[in-house]
């Protein structure tokens, strides 16, 4: 079988740190050279970023720097997209690398799944920095108690038709018939394509074959914000394009939230009050504790015991905040 030409489109920006073992990993690929174009698509990093592309791609010609003035990942996205030549466009993601089958693999997805507009695999975690603490991270987004019921974080024992994939292998043709990233959208832009693609009577396969490595944050300030961020935006975005496109877990944790809120304020006044919050942290502990042993019995890591049951809380509070924030902003 011929496999049809290949466009890749990665978004990038100061990423002077990952690029490099990124690259290395892309171009180690199976999929035929003849058969492939990469477009790094970088928003003016300045911190050595473009010297390391310049200097792939002085090596390789399939790499082609292309400029996004602007640096914002759905105008970088749209930029590749326009400029590719390809009839499949893969997005990758610059904190992750790829095992050498990994662009063959979506693409022959998509070849034998007519109905598949847009292939994925299951996103393994791992920590930028080896720490405790980066290790907790990373293995609270692949839990269930973490991430909800999302498949590519948490896994999938078989293929299954999905709401969202980590980065995506879409047919070009996706992209005429419904439009591009919205540039709206600094964040929760691949959350409100898939749903528009959905929307439209496209189709969205998860294949657990198919993985790659991502490395997640370690810093906790930087993990807090980002998390802040992740809550936010899915209600955020809705307001934005005028519809909800988020889903059951985007709720959860503001709804946790709220319960421990009220709980909280009516507690000096109702012994009722006091017991249901008790009740509720006492559950929610007890949760997370098994959560905890289960992954560090996994992991032969012993102090993920400690570290994860307040990485969790940190994520399901801070999140749920993020996503009040966005749910009562009127702006």
């Amino acid at each position: 079988m011929t496999l049809p030409f290949l466009s890749v489109v990665i978004p990038c920006w100061n990423e002077a740190r990952f690029v490099a073992a990124f690259l290395d990993s892309v171009f180690a690929t199976t999929y035929p050279a003849d058969r492939m174009e990469v477009l790094l698509v970088d928003g003016m990093s300045d911190d050595g970023t473009r010297e390391i592309v310049r200097h792939y791609a002085l090596r390789d010609p399939r790499l082609v720097l292309v400029d996004n003035p602007g640096h914002s990942k759905p105008a970088a996205l749209n930029l590749g997209i326009r400029q590719a030549r390809g009839d499949v466009v893969v997005r990758l993601d610059v904190h992750a690398e790829y095992p050498p089958d990994y662009l063959e693999s979506c693409v022959r997805g998509l070849v034998e799944h007519p109905r598949a507009d847009n292939v994925g695999g299951i996103r393994i975690s791992r920590a930028r920095d080896d720490t405790l603490l980066g290790r907790a991270i990373a293995l609270s987004t692949t839990s269930v108690f973490g991430a909800g019921n999302s498949k590519y974080r948490v896994g999938a024992s078989g293929p299954q038709w999905v709401d969202t994939v980590f980065g995506g292998c879409y047919r070009k043709s996706v992209f005429d018939r419904i439009g591009l990233f919205d540039e709206q959208l600094t964040r929760a832009q691949d959350r409100e394509f898939n749903h528009r693609l959905r929307a439209s009577g496209g189709s969205i396969l998860l294949l657990p074959e198919i993985t790659c490595t991502y490395y997640a944050r370690s810093d906790f300030r930087e993990f807090c914000s980002w998390t802040f961020e992740a809550g936010y935006w899915p209600f955020r975005a809705s307001r934005t394009v005028g519809r909800w496109i988020g889903s059951w877990r985007n709720v959860v944790p503001m709804g946790f939230v709220l319960a421990l809120a009220a709980g909280a304020a009516a507690a000096p006044r109702s012994r009722t009050a006091r017991r249901a919050t008790a009740v509720v942290l006492a559950t929610y502990g007890l949760t997370a504790l098994t959560f905890a042993a289960r992954l560090a019995r996994q992991h032969r890591d012993p102090g993920l015991v400690v570290a994860l049951p307040p990485v969790f809380l940190a994520t399901h509070v801070i999140y749920g905040a993020g996503s009040l924030k966005g749910a009562l902003e009127r702006t």
